[in-house]
């Protein structure tokens, strides 16, 4: 719900490169990393959303799951435009920064002296970020700012049916709660670095907690999307294989904050981060980045649970082309589902 990678490069090493990459999920990692865009960029990222099944057993109030991990559906996780201007580098982008759908089902809880079957109910969840950045060079350093509008979207719907001791159907429970509700937060960065040569960036990035206002029922369930604090530090590594090729290696920590302590899907602080490299190998007239990392997502509350990926991946950059790609993946320790994500950045003009 909180930690979400939405498919970019960053990826594939980790998440480690979240906050001193430079490109259009700069905007909602860090916007200080918009400075180093050149010229105007579009980039557009997919990958598969979590998605979990659940089979519930024992008492109606208190149950006992059994739950699996799947693939979930294919969409559309970010799409980004920035482009340089007036001194610095203006960037628009959507972001989804969180996501959940969980299937509940059982044959039979029991309830009291009743019993309630025929149970299903699925819970869906997904956070959408709007964010208008600003990103600028200043020395040696960058720094950054945006505006964040968050769409938090809930929907609670099942059924199932109420029987007494003599197997009597004696009632029928519908479950419908659904809806939108919305929030403004912010968002500054900066990126700055640690040695002469350039070849080490440290990134920074604080974005507040938003406060989230809804007409409907969903309100109980979520009601604020945590702040996170990020800091992450990147390493290159030139001249390798004849000077053509170079390597990138990282890590990064991001705490959660300011949580909902209050609604139906309590979540607490926490802290989360990653590791890992790129070799970026020059062949074959193309820049071909591969990639390793480990990613570590801690619980974060009450019915959630602990998800630590291997990830790895691999970028295509042709020299004489403006469009370049990269694809994802990510392993779950625990086995179960895995993450694969897309991402096509487009150079405009020459």
């Amino acid at each position: 719900m909180n930690a979400l990678d939405a498919g970019g490069r960053a990826m594939g090493i980790g998440g480690a490169t979240q906050s001193t990459d430079s490109n259009t999920l700069s905007t909602y990692y860090n916007p200080a990393g918009l400075a180093y865009i050149s010229g105007a960029t579009l980039s557009v990222a997919f990958r598969n959303l979590p998605q979990s099944d659940s089979v519930l057993t024992g008492r109606f109030s208190n149950p006992e799951f059994t739950t699996s991990k799947e693939v979930g559906a294919k969409r559309m996780t970010h799409l980004g435009y920035a482009t340089p201007i007036k001194g610095g580098v203006l960037g628009i982008s959507y972001t989804v920064g969180g996501f959940l759908k969980d299937f509940r089902s059982a044959a039979s809880l029991t309830d009291g002296a009743l019993r309630n079957v025929n149970y299903s109910e699925t819970f869906s969840a997904q956070s959408d970020f709007f964010t208008l950045a600003w990103g600028k060079r200043s020395g040696n350093s960058n720094f950054g700012f945006g505006l964040i509008v968050v769409n938090q979207y809930f929907a609670d719907v099942g059924s199932y049916d109420i029987q007494d001791a003599s197997n009597n159907t004696i009632g029928n429970v519908q479950i419908n709660n659904s809806g939108n509700s919305t929030g403004i937060g912010a968002i500054i960065g900066a990126q700055f670095p640690t040695s002469r040569d350039g070849k080490s960036m440290v990134g920074l990035s604080l974005r507040s907690p938003v406060s989230l206002k809804s007409g409907s029922s969903v309100s109980n369930y979520i009601n604020k999307i945590p702040g996170r604090a990020s800091i992450g530090i990147a390493t290159r590594s030139d001249n390798l294989r004849n000077g053509t090729d170079f390597l990138v290696y990282g890590a990064q920590l991001d705490y959660f904050f300011g949580s909902d302590k209050n609604g139906i899907l309590k979540r607490k602080d926490a802290l989360s981060g990653g590791v890992g490299f790129e070799y970026n190998m020059h062949r074959w007239n193309a820049r071909i980045p591969l990639r390793a990392g480990y990613a570590v997502v801690p619980s974060g509350g009450e019915s959630f649970t602990t998800r630590n990926t291997f990830t790895f991946g691999v970028g295509y950059r042709p020299d004489n082309s403006n469009l370049s790609m990269d694809l994802n993946f990510g392993l779950p320790t625990g086995g179960g589902a895995y993450d694969m994500g897309l991402s096509l950045t487009y150079k405009l003009g020459k």
